[in-house]
């Protein structure tokens, strides 16, 4: 039996900080104003136009407009004018944040959990690294799950998605560790408009490239941790986009359900628990003819 363990994070989204998204705009012949989303990254970003000045213009949405910019350049919104032959004005800023805010799935997914079928791992939530700091209340937000293991093993996508990031460059040169910033990731981003953020992996033992396809029980890397106090383990975050009452967009963390020889559930305590790899699951995610695909050996 795997010790109990505590988990520790002070998160959240190491995400790029280079900009991905840019705008450009366009007048028709009939004084209308198109703006289109230019996207350079593998995943879809929701983005928030805001408007602080329309002279003579329309939105369909009023001053603030929320469109989800796929990869590639697409249309975003219009501003028409109010009356014709007379001159128009107007003034801007948009912000935006990796996932689409509007994704949706049929059902309630349930993840692998991020290891080979058959192996045994001390599933446990982790905890913000500011209640270690004696605070004088506790932080109870949701932060992910921490995954201890026997031994070293290889990772495996635990939902069906495109690889959305990877940073697999930080050497294991630390001993004693509880938490690092810099920790070895890869992302996945879902159907739903959601990422997973699977952290604590061995430099350079990637299996995956940015923007390729995975599906569920996938071997994408190798875990690591070994030079941690808690001894070899992966991290794991669920993050979506959400859109706050001042029209603000930031991440929420949520937990998920993970599948289990004894059925799906949530990570509420400490629990030594197998991986199982049910073919249902790996095909629920996915179009009948990525299922034909995937039946014949071609997926």
């Amino acid at each position: 039996m795997l010790k109990s363990i505590l988990s520790i994070s002070v998160f959240l989204i190491s995400f790029q900080l280079f900009s991905q998204i840019s705008t450009e705009s366009e007048r028709d012949k009939d004084g209308n104003i198109n703006f289109f989303t230019v996207n350079t990254d593998v995943i879809p970003y929701t983005v928030m136009f805001h408007f602080s000045s329309l002279q003579n213009l329309n939105t369909s949405g009023g001053d603030v407009v929320t469109v989800v910019a796929m990869p590639g350049r697409s249309r975003a919104t219009t501003l028409k004018p109010r009356q014709q032959n007379i001159s128009t004005n107007y003034q801007y800023k948009v912000s935006y944040i990796r996932g689409n805010l509007y994704g949706k799935t049929k059902t309630e997914p349930v993840y692998f959990l991020p290891v080979q079928e058959g192996t045994i791992v001390l599933a446990q939530n982790m905890t913000h690294l500011e209640n270690r700091l004696q605070p004088k209340e506790m932080n109870d937000d949701y932060v992910g799950v921490s995954f201890r293991l026997k031994e070293p093993t290889e990772i495996v996508a635990p939902r069906k998605g495109i690889i959305a990031g990877i940073h697999m460059s930080e050497p294991d040169e630390k001993d004693n560790l509880d938490f690092r910033r810099d920790e070895n990731y890869i992302e996945i981003y879902h159907q739903d408009g959601s990422i997973t953020k699977i952290m604590v992996l061995k430099s350079g033992s990637q299996k995956v490239e940015l923007g390729e396809l995975v599906l569920p029980g996938q071997v994408i890397a190798s875990s690591a941790g070994e030079n941690y106090n808690s001894g070899s383990h992966v991290r794991m975050v669920n993050i979506k986009p959400k859109k706050e009452e001042d029209d603000k967009l930031k991440y929420e963390q949520f937990p998920v359900k993970f599948i289990t020889e004894d059925g799906a559930m949530f990570i509420e305590e400490p629990l030594s628990v197998m991986a199982v790899h049910p073919d249902e699951l790996v095909t629920a995610e996915m179009s009948k003819r990525e299922v034909k695909k995937y039946k014949s050996g071609k997926l």
